[in-house]
């Protein structure tokens, strides 16, 4: 049965199969709750769990537009992500560029850390949501869902499992609650996102806790995403769906 979860803005979207016991909560790229998302979520119909997909731009939706979202990305492409959380230094460099003021006040939502931490919490509680009607709830997330995911885990209880598709991980002393099993999935063009892994890893490690990681050669940042064709990887992509089935039935059953 597919569900569209209607409120203001664009609606939220799930599928749950005839018996299903166990959800997926999947967070969407930066680009928002696009199709691409929907159809993550129906694939994971066909392996017998649920499937959840959270707006987590509603209230946002005319502002966080892909075209929008595209636009403030490439004019702060060449700064870190800790540079990208500071409002002045992005409104600084998007001033200096000449972007559209349009532009300009997108990247000032999206970049926030107060918006980042709505959208933390707007994630927590679709795993809460989940977790009440099924017995057993994993998250997966890609780009800023994929460290939505990993976060999440460092958040609630409820949790099952988590999986992150090139997702910023979270700190190592954050890591270091997360208790269930984590499989984590990057690309090996991702200079940005990759330099953080390391200390993830040691820390998780160090913790004794449950990680799976796969770095797939010669792809990009959002490689599993098929209708991205500039990024696009489909041996990559087929190899890491395959991977996540795996993961999904070894932790929900």
């Amino acid at each position: 049965m597919v569900r569209l979860l209607h409120d203001v803005g664009k609606p939220d979207f799930s599928i749950t199969p005839n018996g299903a016991s166990s959800c997926v909560v999947v967070f969407h790229e930066v680009w928002g709750l696009v199709p691409h998302t929907q159809d993550v979520c129906k694939r994971i119909g066909k392996l017998g769990f649920a499937a959840m997909a959270p707006n987590l731009y509603r209230g946002h939706d005319q502002t966080l537009t892909s075209d929008n979202i595209q636009g403030a990305m490439e004019g702060v492409w060449e700064l870190t992500l800790e540079e990208r959380r500071n409002k002045a230094k992005v409104a600084q460099v998007l001033a200096k560029k000449g972007v559209d003021q349009k532009i300009r006040e997108v990247a000032s939502v999206l970049y926030d850390p107060k918006f980042r931490d709505s959208l933390l919490k707007r994630a927590v509680a679709s795993v809460e949501e989940a977790s009440s009607r099924f017995e057993r709830v994993s998250t997966l997330g890609f780009c800023l869902g994929g460290g939505l995911s990993m976060k999440t885990a460092t958040k609630s209880r409820r949790l099952t499992s988590a999986v992150a598709f090139y997702g910023e991980p979270p700190a190592s002393e954050d890591a270091k609650r997360i208790a269930v099993p984590v499989l984590a999935i990057y690309a090996a063009k991702d200079e940005i996102i990759n330099q953080k892994v390391p200390g993830f890893v040691g820390a998780m490690l160090d913790s004794g806790k449950d990680l799976t990681l796969k770095t797939y050669p010669k792809t990009m940042h959002g490689f599993f995403n098929n209708t991205r064709k500039n990024v696009y990887d489909r041996p990559a992509a087929h190899e890491s769906w395959e991977l996540t089935r795996w993961f999904l039935e070894r932790t929900l059953g």
